[in-house]
């Protein structure tokens, strides 16, 4: 600060009292006061003539101004310090000790203040002023550069050809597969056709023969009304009135074998509604129709589980099981033990809840599982931090659990801190959870119509587990294959 303060005082003593700049080419008046040369022309006019001096109001004469060479010398001098100043104070300081960075530690290539090289010994600070260490690392670029130049002439990248062959081999894929679905298509298309072709051609016979058995049924029943209305009315003609025509009525009308006109009762066929022919050809187009429903079936299927490479294959891990619970063998299945089970209580277990983890974790990827949960209630599913707290209850271990649990009540809750309560349309039976690691997502899905239950965006920072929870006796969840 006392330098500062003596800057300033020199700054006042070179500064001209007329323009309040450093003198430029400084003159002496007869007074004893200094002006700038081009402000004493300002001063004494044109044409010159007497004038007071700035300062003590003496006159000044034109002619008795003398150069005043020493003091210009001086405020060349006040200048050239400002200048400096301006520069230091714009100089980085250390953001530890707040002095100048002047110096630059060759070891660990930083700058440095005084401080930093007194008290820093742990890298064995080389430390040069920073302009002699700007000078080092100047040659060093330089000569880094001319390696680069002439790393630059050799250049020759051949990473460029082998993207292109890659992209070519995609490009050749694309169009395969282009062709191969539209042939595929074509091929169903056609067989799409044939099949209801067929059968839009039985369902005509079908309409023809319905039509054709209406009206023959309705002629019979016609025929029927009028026999059951004229035989009554017949049988009370004279004798000689009634044989006469007596022929048609019982022509109309089929006799049962064994049974003679007097004692039998009118019999009226009933035409067949459908034709055996045309029968087993309905029968032989269903079974058709079935067999290709089952084979598109099995192609979507097979194709799914070929292209699905997020699925994984979730097994439960029988050391960390709860003593509380009861697993089958293939490992897939979990429910409520009908007493406690005495197993090691080692590290991974969980003792504090009826808790157990899938045997595989991931730190990486996009993975989902399925899973049914049957009978009763009380369950919870999703996932879990390698870390979760084993020993304690379910309330103790939230925080490192992230699961969809359908409480005693029948209700539908988000495992968080506190539970939320979830509002859905329907009850889920088969879920599938799906983790995305990088994103931070965990989301659970209706696997019948693959509708959103609920999602959480977490961060991700260790192993993550499936994680499945029981408490009501009658429950159980089992794991999809």
């Amino acid at each position: 600060m006392a330098l500062r303060a003596l800057g300033d005082r020199l700054q006042a003593e070179v500064t001209c009292p007329l323009c309040l700049e450093l003198f430029s080419q400084p003159v002496l008046a007869p007074c004893g006061h200094s002006l700038c040369s081009s402000c004493s022309r300002l001063l004494l006019g044109s044409p010159p003539g007497p004038a007071p001096c700035p300062q003590c109001r003496a006159s000044i004469q034109p002619g008795s101004l003398r150069p005043n060479f020493p003091l210009g010398a001086v405020a060349e001098l006040a200048a050239a310090l400002d200048e400096a100043a301006g520069e230091e104070a714009t100089r980085p300081r250390c953001p530890e000790h707040g002095e100048i960075l002047g110096l630059f530690c060759i070891s660990c290539r930083r700058l440095l203040c005084a401080v930093c090289r007194q008290h820093r010994t742990d890298c064995g600070h080389r430390a040069l002023p920073a302009e002699q260490a700007a000078g080092t690392m100047r040659e060093t670029l330089q000569s880094n550069l001319a390696f680069l130049e002439k790393e630059k002439e050799e250049f020759n990248p051949k990473g460029e050809t082998r993207i292109n062959m890659l992209m070519g081999t995609v490009a050749s894929e694309q169009q395969k597969l282009r062709a191969a679905f539209e042939q595929l298509q074509q091929f169903l298309r056609e067989q799409e056709g044939s099949l209801l072709a067929q059968l839009n051609g039985m369902h005509a016979r079908l309409t023809e023969q319905h039509q054709e058995y209406t009206c023959r049924a309705a002629e019979r029943r016609a025929l029927l009304e009028e026999l059951l209305v004229e035989i009554p009315r017949k049988r009370e003609q004279p004798a000689v009135e009634f044989l006469q025509d007596v022929a048609g009525i019982l022509d109309s009308c089929v006799l049962p074998a064994g049974f003679s006109p007097r004692c039998m009762e009118a019999k009226v066929p009933i035409p067949e509604p459908v034709s055996p022919e045309l029968q087993r050809g309905v029968s032989n187009l269903c079974k058709a129709s079935e067999q290709v429903l089952a084979v598109l079936a099995d192609f979507r299927v097979n194709l799914l589980s070929k292209l699905d490479t997020e699925r994984v294959k979730v097994l439960l891990d029988l050391e960390t099981a709860s003593p509380y619970l009861s697993i089958s063998s293939d490992c897939r299945t979990l429910q409520i033990a009908e007493e406690h089970q005495n197993l090691p209580d080692t590290p991974k277990r969980f003792t504090g809840s009826a808790s157990v983890l899938g045997s595989q974790g991931f730190t990486a990827g996009r993975h989902y599982w399925e899973l049914e949960v049957g009978g009763g209630n009380t369950w919870a599913v999703g996932v879990a931090l390698e870390s979760v707290q084993r020993k304690e209850s379910l309330v103790m271990a939230m925080e490192k659990i992230w699961a969809l649990r359908m409480d005693w009540d029948g209700s539908y809750t988000a495992l968080t801190m506190p539970p939320t309560q979830l509002s859905l349309q329907e009850e889920p039976r088969r879920i599938r959870v799906h983790l995305d690691y990088e994103a931070g997502q965990v989301t659970f899905y209706n696997t019948d119509n693959m509708r959103q239950i609920l999602q959480f965006n977490v961060s991700f920072s260790e192993k993550v587990f499936p994680y499945f929870w029981l408490w009501t006796p009658g429950t159980h969840i089992k794991l999809c294959s």
